[in-house]
């Protein structure tokens, strides 16, 4: 095979919507119309889905229904304008994540004195926020060149984790 035709399958593949939609490399001057947008939306959702739908995917959809994502969908236009870092203004953010945390506990069943926790956007995230908890838990038991192990199969993430924060 041609360097120029792998190049080309591998830009197909990597970058599907490149012959089928417009690419914007600044603001336009003008809008796409809100229609035309969403339509756009639903076409890649639905190529997108389409895996999942037919049970060819693992570890990247959590499916729930497609009744079930339409009220997430609801639940989450409530709150999609909101900072919730401002929780005098957004105490429900609170609510929530109190809410979510004691029954994750539970689950794992954990005690109402020695449980704790907070909610992460998920990937990088999550991980820098576990490594920062167990470094500064070292810390208190005098533990100054934290080392962590881990399998060859981890995430990336706990790597990125341990350079931003002095963990070998």
């Amino acid at each position: 095979m041609s360097t120029d035709t792998e190049t080309s399958r591998l830009l197909d593949a990597f970058f599907p919507y490149r012959k089928l939609y417009e690419t914007h490399r600044a603001l336009p001057e003008e809008g796409v119309p809100g229609d035309e947008l969403l339509a756009m939306l639903d076409d890649m959702a639905q190529r997108e889905d389409e895996l999942a739908e037919r049970g060819r995917m693992s570890g990247s959809v959590y499916h729930g229904g497609k009744d079930h994502f339409a009220f997430i969908a609801q639940a989450f236009q409530r709150f999609a304008h909101a900072n919730v870092l401002q929780r005098d203004v957004y105490p429900s953010a609170t609510k929530f994540e109190a809410e979510i945390v004691s029954m994750t506990s539970a689950l794992l069943n954990g005690t109402d004195e020695g449980a704790v926790g907070v909610l992460t956007g998920g990937g990088s995230e999550s991980l820098l926020n576990a490594v920062l908890v167990y470094r500064e838990r070292g810390r208190e038991r005098g533990i100054v060149e934290p080392e962590l192990i881990m399998a060859v199969t981890g995430h990336v993430a706990v790597d990125k984790a341990g350079h931003y924060l002095g963990v070998r």
